[in-house]
């Protein structure tokens, strides 16, 4: 089983590839070297030994090409769609199976000449299946195979089909507007304040603050992997999960193994989603789980100490059965908690070097007497974006400052 340092790799990883096939200027044509360098980066991961390359033609799939190590499947073999493993990629979109499975037939895959198998459907009407043999002793990631498989299948699917999203993109721009704050907390005994930059016309990231009760006050940092339309979708449905489940009074663990649940179940979403959520209160008794975020800090002004606030678990949506621990911390007067997501750490100047946890440290600290929670935050923005004005660097930036006063 993975940790939650593994995953957020893993998926940075996968994110690499949406992000290559997103850039392809003409995706069928390219489509084989998106396969071989799939085989060749999961190999450790996944267990990807080789792939094949099945073409719909006439009410059947015929192997058009392979790939990695040498595979006895005849170039040109046929698959009826009543095959079982053809029918349920056509059905579910991405599926995982071996000699053993169901509808599996053993005496075919022998003479294909493989053992397990991960495969997705992708292009108009399924019109193409890739088939990734999985060497053996990798059965385990199961989960983290077809969640990896979900995603590239959607990026390919949307980069085949070459849809205008235009208006579709000026809705949602609404939409995530709509979700965001319009305004700044007032809540007693703080300070606080957020914002959230979109490096597209839509983002990924989200944060917002919800009462809980008059005396309770939750706030909420988000980060669906990527930019643009796709993260943006996936970070409004975790957004609102997350209303959902704090406003029916349900305990925030089991709100978040629910809404880990759901993302995971949704496989026509192809990003995985890292959230912060802290619950505090007046006198500064604050409780919060962190689902794979970039590490929030608490800053403790009396000590002069930066304290990271890792407790929680794994990012949102790669495995069904994920779990999560709750940390506690008290604020002091002149405490605070500043959340960003990983377009501030990540951001890069020309020279390629992150402005890091370091840089958000040393900024914070630089103005901390002299900025109220939404200068520190309008400043942070500026500053991070002078950083890496000259490189080519994008993504989300979001950053949210809660001071106790």
């Amino acid at each position: 089983m993975l940790e939650g340092k593994e995953y957020r790799e893993l998926f940075k990883k996968v994110e690499k590839h949406l992000s290559q096939i997103e850039q392809q200027p003409l995706l069928k044509d390219t489509l084989g070297l998106i396969i071989e360098n799939l085989i060749t980066d999961f190999k450790d991961d996944f267990g990807f030994t080789g792939a094949r390359l099945y073409v719909f033609d006439d009410k059947v799939y015929r192997l058009e090409k392979k790939f990695g190590e040498d595979i006895p499947a005849p170039i040109g073999i046929e698959l009826s769609l009543d095959y079982g493993p053809i029918s349920a990629v056509r059905r579910a979109g991405c599926i995982y199976m071996d000699r053993e499975s169901k509808d599996v037939d053993v005496n075919l895959e022998k003479r294909i000449g493989v053992d397990r198998f991960a495969a997705i459907s992708v292009g108009q009407g399924n019109a193409y299946i890739i088939a990734f043999s999985v060497k053996k002793g990798l059965e385990g990631q199961r989960d983290e195979i077809l969640f990896a498989l979900s995603s590239i299948r959607h990026a390919i699917n949307l980069k085949l089909a070459k849809e205008n999203l235009e208006n579709i993109v000026l809705q949602s721009q609404e939409i995530q507007l709509s979700l965001l704050p319009e305004k700044d907390p007032v809540f007693e005994g703080f300070d606080i304040s957020g914002r959230s930059i979109p490096a597209q016309v839509v983002g990924g990231d989200v944060y917002d603050f919800i009462f809980v009760t008059p005396k309770i006050l939750g706030v909420a940092v988000g980060d669906a992997t990527g930019h643009g339309l796709p993260a943006a979708l996936q970070a409004r449905d975790a957004l609102v999960g997350l209303r959902m489940g704090i406003h029916e009074d349900q305990k925030i663990v089991k709100v978040f193994e629910k809404l880990n649940t759901i993302i995971h179940r949704s496989r026509l979403t192809s990003r995985y989603v890292s959230m912060f959520y802290m619950e505090i209160e007046p006198n500064g008794q604050a409780v919060y789980i962190n689902a794979g975020h970039v590490y929030p800090f608490h800053y403790r002004k009396r000590k002069d100490r930066f304290v990271a606030l890792t407790e929680g678990g794994m990012v949102l949506g790669p495995t069904s059965n994920a779990t999560y621990g709750r940390g506690f911390i008290y604020l002091e007067p002149g405490d605070s908690v500043i959340a960003f997501s990983d377009g501030i750490t990540e951001a890069k100047n020309i020279n390629g070097e992150d402005y890091g946890e370091e840089g958000v440290k040393n900024f914070v600290k630089k103005h901390y007497e002299e900025l109220n929670a939404g200068e520190m935050v309008d400043r942070l923005l500026d500053d991070v974006a002078q950083w890496s004005k000259e490189s080519d660097y994008t993504d989300d930036r979001t950053v949210v400052f809660v001071r106790k006063l």
